[in-house]
């Protein structure tokens, strides 16, 4: 949903419209990074920060992103340009949707969010001043868990490389012995090649040398010798043909799957700035200060012992990550209860706060969670996914009840 219209039309459009929408800088801060990431490519991004004086050739694609945010907090030459630039990308979206009642403006943003076009709309939701608190936190969660689908294929792509990187091991291991196999055949097929001219020339002097009467027995038997040779000759090329193919085959097979490697370590490095980018969103939640005073926005969990029992074992160091960016000591149990009774009540009575997400955990781990933390008076909050999201949140309202 963009496109551009005359520059005089275009003008005339903002004049109207400034007053009602948002300035870039004052957009909510946990819309700015999404908004960047989503509506300015990282070409378009590159290219703004080349016009401010930016040398870009030798920046990464995250150290692009990152100088660009370090300038959409308050007004300057860049947050105006970056303002500028997507108005002028999304004027069509804004004069259609910006004074759109919220209702069908939220179906409209069902809609395009299910077919994949929805970057105007997401910039336009951004930029209104008219939009509810729930309407917000609804475009905002739909973006936040397209993330979370994202951290799921990461972790997808990561397998079938490793299955990729596995299977391109063998089949090089197979070449090669292939190729070692092929050499011998082609050395043999020229032996036996000489044997048989050197068979051949024997039997001509031995036409020349002796009367054939008495070389009869000896001719026939190498006539049979020859014909063996020619057979085996015959079959030695047929051998060698079918090695040569199936060596073509496997450098064919192979160049596909230096290929695949190639996609699939791309699509890794894009995911992986993807979850990166979502990390800092979550902790760009907590306010930060050199020293922790009653003024913090996390004073009251500092030095708190923070249990999360259960949730996806593979992303515990993104749970780790959240609590000690809040200010939180972590401590994490798997939930499995076969072997772990008395090593979950004694982290439950060294806990401040326990979090159990209900949807990766088994009904007694759940239960014998319940019952330690009414034991040890310990507060607990149980959720219902084990999303980084829902931790951020749980985390976040204990430190609101706490202040």
């Amino acid at each position: 949903m963009s496109g551009r219209i005359p520059k005089k039309s275009f003008e005339n459009l903002l004049t109207c419209e400034t007053e009602q929408l948002k300035r870039i800088w004052e957009i909510q801060n946990n819309f700015k990074c999404p908004v960047i990431g989503s509506c300015l490519k990282i070409e378009e991004q590159g290219r703004i920060l080349k016009k401010n004086g930016y040398k870009i050739k030798r920046m990464k694609s995250h150290e692009i992103h990152r100088a660009v945010m370090g300038y959409i907090n308050d007004e300057n030459p860049v947050s105006m340009k970056i303002e500028r630039y997507l108005n002028h990308k999304y004027c069509k979206v804004i004069s259609a949707f910006s004074h759109m009642e919220q209702e069908s403006f939220f179906a409209e943003w069902k809609k395009g969010f299910r077919n994949g076009e929805m970057d105007g709309l997401f910039y336009v939701a951004a930029i209104r001043k008219d939009l509810s608190e729930k309407f917000i936190e609804e475009i905002f969660g739909d973006t936040h868990m397209l993330c979370h689908a994202n951290l799921e294929k990461v972790m997808k792509s990561r397998r079938a490389l490793s299955m990729q990187e596995n299977a391109a091991r063998k089949l090089a291991r197979m070449l090669q012995q292939e190729r070692g196999r092929a050499g011998g055949l082609k050395q043999k097929c020229a032996i036996t090649v000489q044997e048989l001219k050197n068979a051949e020339n024997s039997l001509q002097k031995i036409k020349k040398s002796q009367a054939v009467d008495a070389t009869c027995d000896e001719v026939l038997k190498l006539k049979t010798e020859i014909f063996q040779l020619k057979d085996e000759n015959t079959s030695h090329k047929e051998r060698d043909s079918k090695q040569v193919a199936a060596m073509r085959m496997m450098q064919s097979e192979k160049s596909y799957l230096q290929t695949e490697l190639f996609n699939l370590q791309s699509a890794n490095q894009q995911l992986a700035e993807e979850v990166s980018g979502l990390i800092s969103k979550l902790t760009s939640f907590v306010e930060k200060e050199d020293q922790c005073r009653d003024k913090c926005a996390r004073y009251q969990l500092c030095s708190k012992r923070i249990l999360i029992v259960g949730g996806i074992t593979k992303i515990k160091h993104l749970y780790k990550q959240l609590v000690e960016s809040s200010g939180g000591e972590f401590d994490y149990h798997d939930g499995y209860m076969n072997n772990g009774k008395i090593n979950i009540e004694a982290r439950v009575m060294r806990a401040d706060l326990v979090i159990c997400p209900v949807n990766c955990n088994s009904h007694t781990a759940c239960e014998r969670v319940k019952n330690l933390c009414r034991k040890f008076d310990r507060p607990v909050k149980m959720l219902a996914n084990s999303s980084l999201s829902s931790i951020s949140d749980a985390l976040l309202k204990e430190n609101a009840l706490l202040n």
